[in-house]
């Protein structure tokens, strides 16, 4: 028995499509899936202050992360708006929540991922109160870093309408109003039309690339500033307007999702011109390609605009930072933490890092003068550092194990 197609959209952090799944009777099963149907496609509830309720944010590795109680359990929670809202399993657990079914979908890797359904009476955001929120539940500690690096779990989607949200990196700000004119500060560069098809309610903009008019999701759970769907990127429009001598290829793994790291494949990165909403030309930016669909805008954004996703009136808007913050470098290399070690898990052709003889897959035991051999506690330690605070563009020494022994490789800066 399956629900309609609630969720097509592949984000960023996490999914896909909505199943219900139940070993119940028949006569049962479509109770259950009346009962879902209608979870889903209730308003959920919202209770605002007179004035802008501005919550602090925090930006780490690329994501923001926002304070939010759950039923009167104040937590942590990645916002994240290509992802449904999803609480983590301890959270739930504390919470005493009973899953009202479960749902089968994919996360952003193509990885089958099922979660349970429940229903959270309130999510209270600052000083602004949803009610009825259907949310899912995950173990983020089946993830070799998710446990680390998510609290209460993932804000998401569902609880955008209706009102206006203002994502403020530089001023570390979340705003959330009524209507774009109680904004005292809303003043736009650009505009673009924005979408609702129903839960998960998820931001979806028109684009155009040249001959190409297609739709991008807005993630704020990717950290880049676009990413072409694969087959877009391939299109003649596309390749019109990667900014000559920017396009370098590597390979590597796009990331961990809900059902664990993507495959390992052809990894590409460019500079961008004329991706255009509304027939206005963004800046030019830099630009990577997913397997999957969709296109997404990303929190790359963020770090020279100011977004504001206008659900009341259909729009989103950019509006240039007064102090853009410093552009991200690319250092041509990623490690992350994989099942119980560090591993390098990006590699570009070309790159100092390669150049100095880096391979893709090597476990990396020290990185500089720390170690990467950890376990217990300790693991969570070095994956948040390796998340937030080590910087691939600065010199780096690393040492990693090949089958002859030990290799210290000697990364410049970029």
């Amino acid at each position: 028995m399956s629900l309609p197609p609630f969720i097509r959209i592949c984000a960023a952090t996490l999914f896909a499509a909505v199943t219900v799944v139940s070993g119940l009777v028949s006569g049962a099963a479509t109770a259950q899936s009346a009962e879902l149907r209608a979870l889903f496609s209730q308003p959920v509830r919202l209770e605002r202050p007179d004035t802008p309720d501005a919550i602090p944010m925090e930006v780490r590795g690329g994501k923001l992360f926002v304070p939010a109680a759950a039923n009167g359990i104040e937590q942590e929670f990645i916002f994240d708006t290509g992802s449904p809202t999803i609480l983590s399993r301890q959270l739930a657990d504390q919470l005493g929540l009973e899953p009202l079914g479960q749902n089968t979908g994919f996360d952003a890797n193509g990885n089958p991922v099922t979660m349970d359904i429940v229903q959270l009476d309130q999510l209270v955001i600052g000083h602004t109160v949803f009610r009825d929120v259907p949310v899912l539940v995950f173990d983020f500690s089946s993830l070799a870093t998710g446990g680390c690096l998510i609290g209460g779990g993932v804000i998401g989607s569902e609880i955008l309408p209706g009102s206006v949200w203002r994502i403020d990196a530089q001023s570390e700000t979340l705003t959330i109003a009524a209507t774009t004119d109680a904004l005292a500060d809303h003043d736009p560069d650009l505009s673009g039309r924005l979408h609702d098809f129903g839960y998960p309610h998820a931001p979806i903009i028109d684009y155009q690339l040249g001959e190409i008019s297609d739709r991008a999701l807005f993630d704020t759970g990717s950290a880049d500033a676009i990413t072409l769907f694969a087959r877009v990127a391939e299109s003649a429009s596309a390749r019109a307007r990667m900014v000559p001598g920017s396009l370098q290829r590597g390979e590597g793994q796009e990331g961990e999702s809900a059902g664990g790291r993507g495959p390992t494949g052809p990894l590409a990165r460019f500079s961008l011109r004329e991706f255009e909403l509304s027939g206005q030309a963004l800046p030019t930016a830099p630009a990577t390609i997913r397997a999957v669909p969709p296109t997404l805008l990303g929190a790359g954004w963020l770090s020279s605009h100011v977004i504001t996703l206008d659900y009341a009136g259909a729009n989103i808007f950019f509006e240039a930072r007064p102090e853009p913050a410093e552009p991200r470098v690319d250092a041509g290399y990623a490690i992350a933490w994989v099942d119980d070690h560090a591993e390098v898990v990006q590699l570009f052709e070309g790159s100092a890092a390669a150049q100095a003889g880096l391979r893709l897959g090597d476990h990396v035991v020290r990185l500089n003068d720390r170690s990467m051999q950890a376990d217990g506690a300790a693991v969570c330690n070095t994956v948040r550092w390796l998340f937030a605070d080590f910087n691939a563009g600065d010199a780096a020494d690393i040492e990693v194990t090949r089958a002859s022994g030990p290799v210290v490789i000697h990364v410049p800066p970029h």
